[in-house]
């Protein structure tokens, strides 16, 4: 999920795998939903300095704390989106705007 960015103190979510939406169940409904990474920190000041950044866009983030490899992350996420093409949009714009982001899926 994350990789150490050259000199800096910061990690991203580039490393993470983009996953594919998966078969829609019978009932035709999405079985999961679906975030946009805009970056994972090691402090909460670089993860709440992207939130802003993002915000500057027009994007609202959150920021989460998570236990990773012994370290805690702060993760700077958008979402959750009901629909993958939603997703992907702000994904898009994201990346178009000079930010790596991953497309992040979660079981519902």
């Amino acid at each position: 999920l994350a990789r150490a960015r050259a000199g800096g103190s910061t990690t991203t979510a580039s490393a993470a795998p983009s996953h594919t939406a998966a078969a829609p169940s019978p009932s035709g409904a999405d079985p999961f939903m679906y975030f946009v990474q805009a970056g994972a920190f090691r402090t909460t000041d670089d993860a709440e300095a992207q939130r802003a950044k993002l915000s500057l866009m027009g994007v609202e983030a959150k920021v989460t704390e998570r236990e990773q490899a012994g370290r805690t992350v702060y993760r700077v996420r958008a979402g959750p989106f009901n629909k993958k093409d939603d997703a992907d949009r702000l994904k898009e714009r994201l990346d178009g705007g000079g930010l790596e982001s991953a497309l992040v899926r979660v079981q519902r």
